[in-house]
């Protein structure tokens, strides 16, 4: 047998048998395998498999806006509501106006000499005068409230609910007070006069009705 080794290997005088490395020492604390965690989807629900399908919907103003307005408690309804009542309340008011100023003009033209002239009669010039305040007043309310509805403003003020009972009260207790001598003066001749003293207190009336409702609307507008 040594003599077939001796044989194989020319020199045998170095040869040396090699053998394979040692295996490397087993740690004593061998580090675990890191645990497999599988990704989130950020479109799968919390309590199921089934996947959710989001949208994203671009914030425009009118969005905006709208949100807010939810946010804070305000409903489409009530504010359309509220829109109505003031377009209302600014119709009646501009009505009365118009009316006050026809009602002054007829009373100022009784101008016809003798006991057919207005300042004869303190019942015509008090109807006067409150057909002037009347106009005055009921013009800078529509102007006013007109204004308020263009800046989106459309709240009403106590003074303005105030403004319109004070000035009612004024309407028909001038033309109450014209009323009597107008129906004896009528009884007993019927003229230009006479005429134009009862269509100023017919408007006088009309103008009281429509401050009076417009003061009920501007109460709850």
């Amino acid at each position: 047998m040594a003599m077939q080794l001796h044989a194989a290997s020319p020199d045998s005088e170095h040869y040396v048998a090699k053998s394979p490395p040692p295996p490397p020492p087993l740690s004593p604390h061998p580090e675990p395998a890191p645990a497999f965690v599988k990704p989130k989807s950020p479109h799968v629900s919390q309590g199921g498999n089934a996947p959710v399908a989001t949208a994203t919907t671009p914030l425009t103003p009118g969005r905006v806006d709208r949100a807010r307005h939810d946010h804070h408690g305000g409903g489409g309804g009530g504010d359309e509501a509220a829109q109505l009542l003031n377009g209302i309340v600014l119709v009646l008011r501009a009505g009365a106006a118009l009316l006050s100023f026809v009602a002054m003009a007829l009373v100022a033209s009784c101008r016809h000499g003798d006991w057919m002239d207005f300042l004869r009669y303190q019942e015509y010039r008090y109807l006067l005068g409150v057909s002037v305040v009347a106009f005055v007043y009921s013009a800078a309310q529509a102007l006013k409230n007109f204004r308020r509805r263009r800046r989106g403003a459309a709240d009403a003020s106590f003074l303005d609910f105030a403004g319109d009972q004070a000035v009612a009260y004024l309407l028909v207790t001038a033309s109450a007070a014209a009323l009597p001598i107008t129906i004896r003066m009528r009884s007993a001749v019927v003229n230009v006069f006479t005429d134009a003293i009862a269509a100023s207190i017919a408007l006088g009336f009309l103008a009281f009705a429509a401050l009076a409702l417009s003061a009920m609307l501007s109460r709850h507008a």
